[in-house]
Parts: C-alpha cells; structure tokens; sequence
C-alpha cells in the first residue's frame, strides 16, 4: 500500500510568481506613466520606450488622424540608430489603407494581428520592392504581435510589438497581456481627448453666454403683457397676438407649463420677485433652458404699476456647468485610477508583508489630500483581534493609542464584524468613534471602513478619516483598493510561505543526502571485514563440513555481496545532486557509446541488438548522462522476453527541450507500476528472479531532475517498454544573450 504523497512546490511555481510580480509591476509602471500627463502623444512616445526591452525589441504607437490616414505617434529600440531608421522606412513605405494586413486591418476590424514567427517567406510577400525587402531583412524580425487601441466601443489606433534581435517569439499569453495594456493606453488618450474638447467647449460656452441676448417684456399689475416685446418674437417666433395673455405658456415646454404658471401667479399675488428656470421652445424648434427674472414696480403708494422681466438663455450655461462637472468626474476619475496604479506597484513588491502595508497607506494620503489619516488593520487569528500596521497622514495615531481593536469594538471592529463597508459624515454624533476629543482637535467629520477579504476570509479593514464629508463613490472606489489590498497582501504571504517551504525542503533534501552517504560510508568498511572473512570461510573450508555449513556459508557471502551492492548504489543515489560534474554541452550520441561500452559482457550474453538513431548535443554531466544511458539500456536488457533483446535509442525535438526515448520488446510493465518503479528501494520481481537493488531507475529519475528534465515510460505487458526523459536544448548564441 503505497502512502499518500503530497506535492511539494518547485521552482517553476515561484518562477510564475516572479513573472506574474515582474507583469504586474510592468503594468503599475505604465498606468502611473499613462495618468501622469494629459498630453497624450508626449506621454504615448514615452510609453513605447518603456516597452523596450521588457516586453519587445520594437514597439511602435498608431494613431488615426482626423483625416482617416494612420500617424506613427511614437517608435522605439534600444539602439537610436534604428528607431531612425524606422521612421525613414515608414515615411518611404506607408501603410495602404486597403491592404489586408497591418494598422489599417486591425483598427478596422478591432482584432489583435499576430506572426509568432515571420519567416522569409512572409516578408517576401508583405514588402513592395527589393529595397523595402532588403531593409526588413536587415532589421532581422522574427516575432511581430498588433493589438488594437480601442476605448469606449471605437477602435483608434494600434500598440505594434516586434521581437527581432533577442529571438524571443509571441505566444498566446503575451496577446492577452498586450491587448489589457492597449486598453489602458487607449483609454489615457480617450480621456485626454475629452479633457480636451471638454476644455474648449467651456470656453466656448462662456463665450456664447457673454454674447447671448436677452428677451426683456413688460406687463400690467395682473400678468397682461404690457407692450410688444421684440426679443420675445425674434427668440420664440410668436407673434404680439399669439404671446397676449397667458399666449406665452405655448412655448413653454409642457412639462413646465403648470409650475411655471403657478410661480408666477403666486409672485403676482405676493407681491415679490419672480425667478423660475424652464424650457423655453426657440423659433428653430429646440428647446433652450431659459431663466425668467421679473420684479414688480411700485408706485408711491406700494401698489404694483407693473412687472418688468428678462427672459435669458443660459443653454450654454449649463452645458458649461455640466461640460465642467464631468471634467471633474473625469480628473478624479485619473487620479483614483493613478492611486490604483501606485497601490498595485507597492503590492508587485518582495517586500515583508508589514512594509507593503504602511507603503500602501503612504501612497493612499499621498494620492488623497482629503484624507488627513489612512490605517490598515491586519486580522489575526491568533490573538482575535484587529492589528495596526498601516499608520499614513497627517494626523497619524501615535504610539499611545491602541493598536488592537476586537470585532465589534469602534468604528474599525464594527467594519470587521459585520464584514460590510462603512460610510459616517458625523463622526462626532456616532457612538463607536472612539475618541471625539481626538477627532474635534484635528477636525475629523467623515469615517470610511472598507473589509479586506479574500474568498470571503476576512484578512483586515482598510479605515480612513476626512476633514470633509466623504460620498458613495469615494466608497466605491476604495472598495477596489481594499479588494486589490487583500489580494495582494495574500498573495505576499503565500509566496513568502512556499519561499519558507522550499528552504525546508532544501535543507531536508540536503540533510537526507548527507545521511544516505555517511550512513552508506560508516557501513562499507564493517561490511568488508565481514565479506573479507564470509570469502575466507567459504575458501578455507568448502566441502571440509557438512553440506548445511557450505549452505550457510553461501548465503552469508551471497547476502554480503548484495548488501555491498546496495550500499554503492546508495552512495550513488546520495551523490546525483551533490557530487555532480558541471552541466557544459556534450554529444550525447558519445555517452551513449560509452553506456554500451560499459555493457558490453552483457549485451553479448543476451545477443542483444542496439540501434542508436541521430542523437543530438546536450547541455549535461557527461559522467551521469553515460550513467543514465546505462541504467536504462541495461534494464532493457535485464527484463528480457523470449525473443533476443532489441533496443531502440534516439531523441526528438519537442519546443525548448529534446525527448530522449529508450524502446525494447522486453517483458512489460503494468500501467499501475509507472509511479512506483521510479521510487528508491521499489522492486516488482523478486531478486532471485531478477537481480538488483531497486535503486537504479531513482538514480535515474534523479539525474533527470537535476538536468531539468522529466522521465516516464510507455509500456504494454507483454510487447516491450520505452522509457523517455527529456533535456534542455542547447541554446543558440542569440538566445544565450537574449537570457543574459
């Protein structure tokens, strides 16, 4: 009954980490780069030189100009010399608006346009002259991935990404990545075109406001129109006849009609100044928003002699308002989306969880003015309590106060009991609030609480205070903050978790492979004597005692040499990841020929047939590839059929690595048996049937592993096996410089 086994990290999942850390960083960098600046096309040719060489050797920007034709905004490359040259190359050789392919397609069809490789053939069919072939040859591209700018439903532009030099090509993931940042790209220049035109169109609006003209009207004590009113004619197109009376409601929109009557009989009777906002309908047939102002004129006695009003179109007004209170929206908007951007580059940290919690409380005041103090509380399970580890802002608590808080208790206990975000606009009159003195002397009135959960777990509260009412959208936002918070402070602790668990395993590994080699060293010198003298006894004294003590000779001596063999195979064992040469390129077609060298006795007594296909160089010990060979060619041969022994041996390429595979028609293995055969110690025959020691296929396994490759077979009881392992393939030299 085999134990059950855990799976213990490895190294690839912290090299996931570290890319997934090094992607998000990359992402704060540049939405911090996007926020920090409304001039777009500035900001945008800077943001191509951040692109190189972290995500690819070219990056280009496009962007459609007004007059339906693609502008080159920016393009980058480590060497000057050659973003020159592209520029000269785009201005000899413009995209053509009707070609298939290229800038103009994907803003047209809003689709991502990818080439994870480009050969000859490609650039054949994609250049116009040999001139423009022989400069794209020259510039060695290997790798191309387009990705559409596209923010609010329209497509604008391209973000162009080019690997050429480094030989790295796209994948499938870097599509995705490239496309998430286009979108943040695109939506900088959107909002910066809007700030834009928003801007002007206020300016334009208080100029329409200042030249407006006003309709002025007169009427009597009882509302009656009093004389004509040309304005009135030339702003609504009534006539004197059509506006006499209560004739001027016409034009009001009708519903306004009944409130603005209303208001206005109530200012007659009233004696007092009217002033009402309504849509008045002009004489194009639209609409304007119109205020009406009319005070009333007393003779000597305080009668009314008659009311003089002024109708004036304040249409560009409130546009103007509205135009301004979405610029507002919209800054706010860039300056949450720069503090989700700063908090997420201090969480992509390696820093102690502790550190990255006080930085994020420092970016939150430093991106929130009106937050005079913002605190992060930890939960811990240990104590059942709220811990203070984020202390940012002016007001910041000092080491008097509390820095525990128990669910339910102020303000911050009752946001981690019921897990719900909290908004109070007066502290001062809420009972939880902890101290008012405190909050009167640095004027605190509002209290924010956000939970910081991860899969419904509560983790912390995010609280921050105001010296002014805070509102739901504020909520909102750092709801999203608290939520990226919680995530990231998580994720830290995980990752510093399995960093702590493969040091353990590190050292654990370490301390079993000095045992195995000083227990295995203690025993082989006891061990000699014994076989020393077990050999002594069988020679001195075979056939001089009864057939019993012969017996019992021999099997001492035969127990003896297997348990010598044991002990070697185990120091070997100890040694793979210890004792190991360096890892340099090899033929190993060579260390195959030196395996089969090694086993020649035994390939003769089997009559055993080897045939080695094209075997490639490798990056490897040559010491323990020959051993490897060996230990699987030998088995080949140790579990034999009937039929005489015939061995494949040859390799293919498979991506990044090469796959070793080891074919014979030997006995078989039963599917059940894949996992077991490569564990130390496990045998599925019995020595007296087959010999061995039930190591050689873990040393194998081993050495696999410390190559950073894989082993497994493929077998059919009865029909032979095929072991396969597989080993890194030897880079070239632009890939070598590419890794450095």
């Amino acid at each position: 009954m085999n134990p059950t086994k855990q799976r213990v990290p490895d190294v690839h999942d912290i090299d996931d980490l570290k890319r997934a850390a090094d992607s998000l960083q990359f992402l704060a960098e540049a939405s911090a780069l996007l926020a920090s600046s409304l001039d777009y096309e500035t900001t945008l040719a800077a943001f191509t030189r951040l692109a190189v060489p972290r995500l690819a050797d070219w990056c280009a920007l496009e962007i459609l100009g007004d007059d339906g034709l693609s502008r080159l905004l920016g393009v980058a490359h480590v060497d000057p010399a050659k973003a020159k040259l592209a520029h000269e190359l785009r201005q000899r050789y413009p995209p053509e608006p009707h070609e298939p392919h290229g800038v103009y397609q994907v803003i047209r069809t809003g689709r991502s346009e990818v080439f994870p490789h480009i050969p000859d053939e490609l650039l054949v069919a994609h250049t116009r002259d040999p001139e423009h072939l022989r400069i794209a040859r020259e510039l060695g591209l290997r790798s191309s991935l387009m990705v559409p700018l596209t923010a609010r439903g329209r497509t604008f532009g391209a973000l162009h990404l080019v690997n050429a030099e480094s030989g790295r090509t796209f994948a499938s993931a870097d599509v995705a990545f490239a496309e998430h940042l286009a979108a943040r790209a695109a939506l900088a220049v959107d909002n910066a075109r809007l700030y834009t035109n928003a801007a002007r169109a206020e300016e334009r609006f208080r100029s329409l406001i200042n030249a407006t003209s006003q309709a002025v009207w007169v009427t009597w004590p009882e509302g009656e129109v009093a004389e004509d009113s040309p304005t009135w004619r030339a702003f609504t197109g009534q006539s004197r006849e059509e506006y006499q009376g209560y004739g001027w409601l016409a034009v009001v929109h009708p519903e306004d009609q009944e409130r603005v009557r209303r208001g206005w009989e109530a200012a007659r009777a009233l004696k007092q100044p009217y002033e009402v906002e309504m849509r008045v309908r002009r004489v194009d047939g639209n609409y304007a928003i119109t205020l009406a102002r009319a005070v009333p004129m007393l003779d000597a006695r305080g009668r009314v002699r008659e009311w003089i009003g002024t109708s004036t179109d304040i249409t560009a007004q409130r546009r103007a308002e509205e135009a301004s209170r979405r610029l507002e929206s919209e800054q706010r908007a860039r300056q949450l989306e720069a503090l989700r951007a700063q908090v997420s580059e201090v969480l992509s940290q390696e820093d102690p969880p502790s550190r990255m919690i006080q930085a994020c409380a420092e970016v939150m005041v430093r991106n929130l003015p009106v937050l005079p103090l913002v605190q992060l509380w930890t939960w811990s399970r240990e104590a059942r309590a709220l811990l203070l580890e984020g202390n940012a802002g002016p007001v910041a608590l000092s080491s008097a106060h509390p820095s525990r808080v128990e669910l339910g208790q102020f303000l911050i206990g009752a946001v981690g009991q019921s897990r719900q975000p909290l908004l109070v606009n007066d502290v001062w009159s809420d009972p939880r609030l902890r101290s008012r003195p405190w909050a009167e002397a640095n004027g605190l009135v509002s209290f924010l609480g956000a939970p910081l959960l991860v899969r419904g777990q509560l983790v912390g509260v995010l609280a921050l205070y105001g010296q002014i009412p805070l509102d739901e959208e504020m909520l909102a936002t750092l709801a999203t903050v608290a939520d990226a918070v919680a995530q990231g402070l998580e994720r830290r602790r995980a990752e510093m978790s399995l960093q702590e668990r493969v040091r353990e395993l590190a050292r654990s590994n370490e301390d079993l492979q000095q045992f195995a080699y000083v227990a295995s060293h203690d025993l082989q010198e006891p061990l000699r004597m014994v076989a020393s003298y077990t050999q002594l006894l069988a020679r001195r004294y075979k056939g001089r005692l009864d057939p019993d003590a012969d017996e019992f000779i021999a099997y001492a001596v035969d127990g003896v040499n297997r348990m010598q063999r044991l002990i070697q195979d185990l120091l070997a064992w100890s040694r793979v990841g210890t004792r190991g040469h360096e890892l340099k390129p090899i033929d190993s077609g060579h260390a195959l020929n030196k395996a089969v060298a090694n086993l020649e006795a035994l390939v003769k007594e089997t009559g055993a047939t080897l045939i080695q296909g094209k075997l490639p160089p490798v990056i490897a010990d040559e010491t323990q590839l020959i051993q490897l060979f060996q230990n699987l060619v030998g088995n080949a041969l140790k579990f034999r059929g009937k039929a005489p022994p015939r061995v494949l041996v040859e390799a293919e390429r498979q991506g990044h690595e090469w796959r070793f595979t080891i074919e014979d028609n030997g006995i078989g293995i039963e599917p059940q048996y894949y996992e077991r055969i490569f564990v130390i110690f496990q045998r599925l025959h019995g020595k007296e049937e087959y010999p061995g020691t039930g190591i050689g296929l873990a040393i194998c396994k081993k050495i696999v592993e410390r190559h950073g490759g894989r082993i497994g077979l493929d077998s059919q009881p009865g029909h032979g096996t095929t072991f396969w392992f597989t080993l890194p393939v030897v880079p070239t030299p632009s890939q070598q410089g590419a890794t450095s």
